[in-house]
């Protein structure tokens, strides 16, 4: 079976398993089916147009020999000179540290807060932006949260461990 015939095969199953969740998503409620449903219809308009774009494009487009690609010129002494990563563990365990904090917020005040709060800080410690785009970036997280899961799902979010103290 030929490479083109292979991915065409694919791309119809891909197709089939869409329909098909779209088919089961009719035994459910209307809230359940609000994630799975959408989901598939993007993934069917999403396998439809790499089907049309795989068959219908310009060949020439397609056409990669690996074999031929050359690697480039690397000069010897840059191979046995190769930098030494300064602590790699130390970055991991500040990952795993951050997935500690936004846990640990999670748990003490709440979703929507805790999303503020580890976005703002992360973006402010890392100084991926200023504090002031950070907060706003912070602030359409979590608008963006807000509307989906509790205007758009009618989700009741949780509040925390701390949320009695505040009411």
């Amino acid at each position: 079976m030929s490479r083109h015939a292979q991915e065409n095969l694919v791309s119809v199953l891909l197709l089939a398993a869409f329909a098909g969740v779209i088919w089961m998503c009719q035994d459910f409620g209307p809230r359940a089916r609000m994630i799975p449903q959408p989901l598939a219809v993007f993934g069917i308009v999403l396998t439809l147009i790499q089907l049309a774009w795989h068959n219908f494009g310009s060949p020439s487009e397609f056409k990669m020999d690996m074999i031929s690609v050359q690697a480039p010129d690397i000069p010897v002494a840059e191979v046995f000179e190769a930098p030494v990563e300064k602590a790699s563990w130390l970055r991991e365990a500040a990952a795993y540290g951050m997935i500690a904090v936004l846990l640990a917020l999670t748990f003490a005040i709440g979703v929507m807060p805790a999303a503020f709060l580890f976005t703002a800080g992360y973006f402010m410690v890392t100084r991926y932006c200023s504090w002031q785009f950070s907060l706003v970036y912070a602030a359409v997280l979590s608008a963006s949260l807000y509307l989906l899961f509790v205007v758009a799902l009618q989700m009741q979010p949780y509040h925390g461990l701390l949320a009695p103290l505040f009411q």
